[in-house]
């Protein structure tokens, strides 16, 4: 009985000893956080910082704010402070000072390096017509290349994590490795791309963010000019009229994949009022003339399908007078 008294005893002065210790031993650095918001601030931008920490009541704290080595703002509870970051490429220091309320002093510093991350994508494969000036667009199954542009005083010595989707990307990621090719499914409706950068201290400097949303390929009908060529000013719908002595048609299939149409991956299915046709040696062009003296109208209809790719199937259909 006497024992236990005595352990009784000795294990509560261990723990009055322990958490006196644990009272008045002095907050150290690695012991505070600074948080702000947004995690990956560009030039220029307003952020909130906050500081916090289980070692001391920061609420009775006296906090001051500095910003390069200048006083921002002093007060007690202070735990908040927003600043804005400077230009591209330029540093901002932050400090932060606590004296706690039994006199002790402890700081934090972070540097902060705004890095704008701008994100380019293209269609890899995807087909548009010769001198189109618009931007060829991804289809779903398609290959797409997503680059990512930074800083130049910053982008040589970079590593670059990918993102798809919110999954990691180990493979494609690393230093130098400032884009990132992928393969959309049937299924996707969009598609996150995401890239966080760090430097050679392993640092994060910025981060870059990027939706891609698929479209659907579409197949335009114009008139080829033996003289002129294709006639790409306007497209050929419902009602045309052909010419007496024959017109030559070509089709366009904006966004198909892939953008080579002789590759053999590639089937052309043409018909003539409902009847199938040979496939011209051209395959996007077919000419047609009506019979002398003849007048009606009739169909024109093609079928365009990737034999590789088993969702990635295309047809249009026109009617034309003679």
């Amino acid at each position: 009985m006497v024992k236990n008294i005595k352990i009784t005893i000795l294990f509560s002065t261990f723990l009055y000893i322990f958490f006196a210790f644990s009272i008045y031993a002095q907050v150290q650095s690695g012991d505070i956080a600074i948080d702000i918001n947004p995690k990956y601030p560009k030039a220029n931008e307003e952020v909130r910082a906050s500081v916090s920490t289980f070692s001391t009541d920061l609420n009775k704290a006296k906090i001051s704010w500095k910003l390069n080595g200048q006083l921002a703002i002093e007060a007690v509870g202070g735990k908040d402070f927003s600043f804005t970051t400077a230009d591209q490429g330029l540093q901002t220091t932050l400090e932060v000072e606590i004296q706690t309320s039994d006199g002790s002093f402890v700081n934090k510093k972070i540097i902060i390096t705004p890095t704008d991350i701008d994100l380019l994508w293209e269609a890899v494969d995807s087909y548009v017509p010769p001198f189109y000036k618009g931007k060829a667009l991804n289809t779903k199954e398609g290959t797409i290349k997503v680059v990512a542009l930074t800083d130049s005083r910053n982008s040589g010595g970079l590593s670059y994590n990918w993102k798809l989707d919110d999954i990691n990307k180990p493979d494609s990621s690393g230093y130098k490795k400032n884009y990132y090719i992928f393969k959309n499914s049937f299924l996707d409706k969009e598609n996150a791309i995401e890239v966080t950068t760090s430097n050679l201290g392993d640092k994060n400097t910025g981060q870059g963010k990027i939706l891609i949303k698929p479209v659907d390929p579409k197949i335009v009908f114009y008139k080829k000019d033996q003289i002129l060529g294709s006639i790409y000013e306007k497209a050929i719908d419902n009602n045309f009229k052909i010419n007496p002595n024959g017109e030559i048609f070509i089709v366009e299939p904006y966004f198909f994949s892939p953008k080579n149409l002789n590759s053999p991956d590639l089937e052309f299915k043409w018909s003539l009022g409902g009847i199938d046709t040979n496939t011209p040696s051209i395959k996007n062009e077919i000419g047609l003339k009506p019979e002398e003296g003849q007048t009606g109208e009739s169909s024109i209809k093609i079928k365009i399908n990737n034999i590789k790719k088993m969702f990635l199937s295309l047809e249009k259909e026109i009617n034309v007078n003679f």
